[in-house]
């Protein structure tokens, strides 16, 4: 094995164990953000029957709990209970898949004192956002209105429910997922239960093997990795979008998913116009916990978990399929990287406008 090989190896490896890393620090970051708001997420979820402060409410609890799949599967818990009415539940849901995409905007600040590569790492972030929002502008006033969403969700609970075998198998956990919740909990042993000190080591771990992985990923023969992506993975939106679905299966998380395409954004690997169907695709894998989790509770819980996925396949069929609105996520997302850039505050200032301050005064005022 001669010295360039073994170069190439050792960055692979190096490549490989940054990652597993940066998704510790994403999973250790969640962890003590659910665990601080958590009960306040709780006790938010159960507050009103209003639908638009609901939605809301569904943005500003998966903020806290740092999972649209944590939020989705305490609704449909809920919703099981009888202590959420479908109707209240849908709202929520749509609020959780805004919500989730602040995990990307995050990791992306991480880039930017980097110029070209923070630009083009915050527009792939946002472009998740702006999607997910342009989805609710559209879908939430006819679900008010007309009901499709819970009505064709209750047509295929009352077809499905009571036939679905083997469930056990269905709730088996990612691997994936199981190895990072166990390198978390071993960095969570050393912040003495404190879960201030847990975040602050979360986000130092994420942002230092987030700037890693870039560096590595630009010395590890770019072109050849470009190559790769362009040739068998990203180059049709078909295949991103599967590609997206099967990887959020299997990380259990559309937060992780997504986060780790914007170092490779960064690094010029992948264009924001191939990252766009990728996000989409773990839009749809997502759905799959709280579908899981509803499987083993009523008919109600069922509809709740069918709503979730519908509304994320409306949303792709109406903007994507549509070129007029698919280019809407897009242009808006290069708009603002193009404005950070050289305004520095304006990706703190979205970050907290978006997901923290609107939602909380439409939750406290409207109440």
């Amino acid at each position: 094995m001669n010295k360039d090989t073994l170069k190439i190896l050792a960055k692979t490896i190096g490549i490989i164990s940054a990652l597993y890393m940066f998704l510790i620090g994403i999973a250790g970051m969640s962890s003590a953000i659910k665990h601080m708001g958590a009960e306040f997420a709780e006790t938010v979820l159960t507050t009103t029957s209003d639908p638009f402060i609901a939605l809301f409410i569904g943005i500003f609890a998966t903020v806290l709990f740092q999972s649209s799949s944590t939020t989705t599967s305490l609704i449909v818990g809920m919703v099981s209970s009888g202590s959420l009415t479908i109707a209240g539940s849908i709202p929520m849901i749509m609020g959780a898949n805004i919500g989730t995409t602040v995990t990307n905007t995050i990791v992306s600040i991480g880039h930017i004192n980097k110029g070209t590569e923070f630009k083009r790492a915050f527009a792939a972030s946002t472009v998740h956002d702006f999607f997910n929002i342009l989805a609710v502008i559209i879908i939430f006033p006819i679900e008010i209105f007309f009901h499709p969403l819970q009505k064709i969700s209750e047509w295929f609970a009352l077809q499905l429910f009571g036939r679905i075998e083997n469930i056990e198998v269905l709730q088996a956990k990612s691997p994936i997922k199981v190895a990072v919740k166990a390198g978390a909990e071993f960095i969570q042993k050393f912040t003495f239960d404190n879960d201030i000190i847990y975040l602050i080591l979360s986000v130092t771990i994420t942002f230092l093997m987030l700037y890693s992985i870039v560096k590595l990923l630009k010395s590890l023969v770019l072109k050849k990795i470009e190559g790769f992506f362009d040739q068998y993975i990203f180059n049709t939106a078909i295949k991103a979008m599967l590609f997206g679905v099967i990887l959020t299966i299997m990380v259990q998380s559309s937060s992780i998913t997504t986060a780790l395409v914007v170092p490779l954004a960064g690094a010029g690997v992948l264009t924001l116009r191939q990252i766009f169907p990728f996000t989409l695709g773990a839009n749809i894998g997502t759905t799959v916990t709280a579908l899981l989790a509803a499987v083993t509770g009523t008919v109600s819980a069922l509809v709740a978990g069918f709503s979730h996925l519908l509304f994320n396949i409306f949303g792709i069929l109406i903007i994507y399929g549509i070129p007029l609105l698919r280019r809407i996520p897009l242009a808006l997302a290069e708009n603002i990287a193009n404005t950070a850039i050289s305004k520095k505050y304006v990706p703190i200032l979205y970050l907290l406008t978006v997901f923290v301050l609107i939602p909380l005064c439409i939750i406290y005022f409207g109440r």
